[in-house]
């Protein structure tokens, strides 16, 4: 996997080949046409997160780093480590998330499906898993959703 790390890293923190990338302080998340990964800079590992139909939309590294989210059109791919630091990656349908917020140690904050009247905040459980639908996105006009964007350029 040395050679893939070096590749990606390369083509986002060397060469300034593109601006797709969620930064961390030892992991990065970089996609490449519709491919996300995950990268490892203490080990110089590459994990894969998921194939996002017309590339991924959002995501986020936690700020103690120990799980990421990617989000697309049709999906979320959740990266954490497990117990005995083994690895888990987790899928789970959803509507187009527009973009997203760490809420706690254990929640995201997701805004789906923006461009639809059902348009909502929902919060996803990091331990177990859970998405729920928090508030309606009108609950929301005229208040800044986006208290902290962890998205370096445009995804």
């Amino acid at each position: 996997m040395s050679e893939l790390f070096t590749n990606l890293y390369n083509t986002y923190f060397t060469l300034s080949g593109a601006d797709k990338y969620i930064i961390g302080k030892q992991r990065r998340i970089v996609s490449q046409s519709e491919n996300a990964y995950l990268l490892h800079l203490e080990t110089r590992d590459v994990t894969y997160l998921n194939w996002f139909y017309g590339k991924p939309t959002c995501g986020l590294i936690s700020e103690n780093e120990d799980w990421a989210v990617m989000a697309g059109e049709f999906e979320l791919t959740v990266w954490y480590e497990g117990e005995h630091d083994e690895e888990e990656v987790i899928t789970i349908d959803t509507d187009p998330v527009f973009d997203m917020r760490q809420k706690d140690a254990e929640t995201v904050e997701l805004l789906v499906g923006i461009l639809y009247l059902d348009a909502a905040v929902w919060e996803l459980n990091i331990k177990t898993m859970q998405l729920r639908k928090t508030a309606h996105y009108t609950d929301y006009f005229n208040k800044e959703y986006l208290g902290r964007c962890t998205i370096v350029g445009a995804l």
